[in-house]
């Protein structure tokens, strides 16, 4: 890396990896002086508050949390909940995990296996650290079968602060779910993380949704919808999920040179 980075031929720098490799080629990139956009991991908070649709949601947030297996850095990883709701969510969202069909990709199921044996190795000893830390685990969580990288969708609750599940990326099919008292709480929550890359916030009020758009701490706030990518607007993070941004006009021009030329008429 450090040799393809030096060459006179490359300008600058983009990376869509972890917080590791972002940090190792920021820091060889600034010794060459070269521009960088990184876009790393993150810990997306998926708010849910008393006046959203409880069955749309539930639906987007499966969809989000398990797409490409869980292995995306835009998946909802924690799910706020106002307490008003978070009973009758948890009960539809552990529901819906345990109906998910892992298998055969090439089969009728809803997930195939995780990408790499390090990828299911890490995944499965974050739930366990987190579970020895006072985290409940409330379904699936567990690698199995002795071929393939398979592992059990699962969702844990009652996460203490600082536990694997409240502040790294789980780079895999794992909910975790948080109870918020109100409002305040859960902006509280979203924020407490070192990462701010995507959010995604469901209710109908237009006072909350002002809020968490103004008030959210993330590259992007997705209102009733789940996050995504979409080439007609910027993408990326701040804090540690990385900093400038893909698509949309700001991705075209993040490596343009805004060159000045004045022209005297004298």
């Amino acid at each position: 890396m450090p040799r393809v980075i030096a060459d006179r031929r490359v300008v600058a720098v983009t990376l869509t990896g972890s917080e590791g490799a972002g940090a190792s080629v920021a820091a060889e990139a600034g010794r060459q002086i070269k521009p960088t956009v990184l876009e790393l991991g993150g810990t997306d908070a998926f708010i849910v508050l008393p006046s959203a649709d409880l069955g749309a949601v539930v639906t987007a947030a499966v969809a989000s949390r398990t797409l490409n297996n869980g292995q995306s850095c835009i998946n909802a990883k924690r799910f706020i909940v106002h307490r008003e709701v978070y009973a009758s969510f948890e009960e539809r969202l552990v529901a819906a995990f345990e109906a998910l069909k892992v298998g055969d990709p090439m089969t009728a199921v809803d997930l195939g296996p995780l990408a790499l044996e390090s990828v299911r190795r890490d995944v499965a000893s974050q739930v366990t650290r987190s579970v020895d830390a006072g985290a409940r685990l409330l379904t699936g969580g567990v690698a199995f079968g002795e071929r393939g990288y398979w592992f059990r969708p699962g969702v844990l609750s009652a996460i203490p602060r600082g536990a694997p599940a409240a502040s790294e990326e789980l780079f895999g099919p794992v909910a975790s779910l948080f109870r918020a008292d109100d409002l305040d709480d859960a902006i509280r929550i979203a924020n407490d993380s070192d990462y701010g890359l995507g959010s995604s916030v469901w209710t109908h009020e237009a006072g909350e949704i002002r809020r968490l758009v103004d008030e959210l701490e993330a590259g992007q706030t997705f209102v009733n919808a789940m996050v995504a990518s979409d080439p007609r607007v910027p993408f990326g993070g701040i804090k540690k999920s990385g900093y400038g941004r893909e698509l949309g006009r700001p991705g075209i021009r993040a490596f343009v040179n805004a060159k000045t030329v004045w022209m005297s008429t004298k």
